[in-house]
């Protein structure tokens, strides 16, 4: 992780140098020992109160003293139920539009399947005007 040089501001720029994706929920031991590349300088995560639970799935990095909570932010509330949300809304909305782009297709089919019977019953009324 970048450490910025003494003296400077705290909004310096600070760099992350990899992000686990996959991580297990609670962080043990020897899982941050056996990282590939190299062991975690900090472990970073923001507040969790959507979810309430009986133990700290952070007291490993805690313990090593690596763990750095994350101050509010505004996508705080953002979580896997939060997008499984947005998803679920997303598909709905599309199924309603689907299902509407479908009815509207059957209303013109039934339109012109009634075009199609008056233009039949026209012809057959000239046809027997004129004997034909």
């Amino acid at each position: 992780m970048y450490t910025p040089p003494p003296n400077t501001h705290t909004d310096t720029p600070q760099y992350v140098h990899a992000v686990i994706f996959g991580a297990p929920f609670s962080l043990s031991k020897a899982f941050l020992h056996t990282l590939p590349y190299s062991e975690p300088v900090t472990v970073y995560h923001g507040k969790t109160t959507f979810m309430p639970l009986a133990f700290d799935p952070y007291a490993v990095p805690k313990a090593l003293n690596i763990y750095r909570e994350i101050a509010n932010h505004e996508f705080q509330n953002v979580n896997a139920a939060e997008i499984v949300a947005r998803i679920m809304k997303g598909r709905a909305l599309y199924e309603e539009r689907q299902r509407k782009k479908g009815e509207k297709g059957m209303t013109e089919e039934v339109e012109k399947i009634r075009q199609e019977m008056e233009r039949e019953q026209k012809r057959k009324e000239v046809e027997s005007q004129f004997g034909l």
